[in-house]
């Protein structure tokens, strides 16, 4: 197996399916009266004890500010937005099924500013991505008129 395919299962595969077991974990935690405070701050928890694991078990101990500084800005999003959705599940009892492809376009956010400002667009095939972008707008619009 190639570097690319296993990045490919590693980095793209394996996350769906965790993050598929996620969001339904997130849905019980909800309905089970688990408020967003509360679900934020044991995601963080669980996150800093895999993150330690990592940390010390990879061998680089450095800390660069740029590098912790894009970390803090990635984990502040992350945190707003699953706050978001946990304050949806948990208040307004949103069936799971018709806001996870909703909120789930974010790949275009990722898709575009990688091309545009990351410079990415060398490394993909553009039109194909265009065609990604349509089928996701167009499966979103759909699932949020069911």
């Amino acid at each position: 197996m190639s570097n690319n395919e296993m990045g490919i299962i590693i980095g793209g595969v394996a996350p769906a399916i965790i993050l598929g077991l996620f969001m339904i974990s997130q849905k019980l935690a909800t309905r089970n009266s688990a408020g967003p405070g509360q679900f934020l701050m044991i995601m963080g928890g669980i996150s800093a004890v895999i993150g330690g694991i990592l940390y010390f078990t990879q061998g680089d101990l450095e800390f660069p500010t740029t590098g912790v500084l894009w970390s803090v800005s990635s984990s502040a999003c992350w945190g707003i937005s699953m706050a978001g959705v946990a304050y949806a599940l948990f208040k307004f009892h949103i069936p799971i099924g018709k806001l996870n492809p909703i909120f789930n376009t974010n790949t275009l956010t990722s898709v575009l500013i990688g091309i545009i400002f990351l410079g990415e667009w060398s490394q993909v095939e553009v039109y194909r991505v265009i065609s990604g972008a349509i089928i996701i707008i167009a499966g979103a619009i759909i699932v949020s008129k069911s």
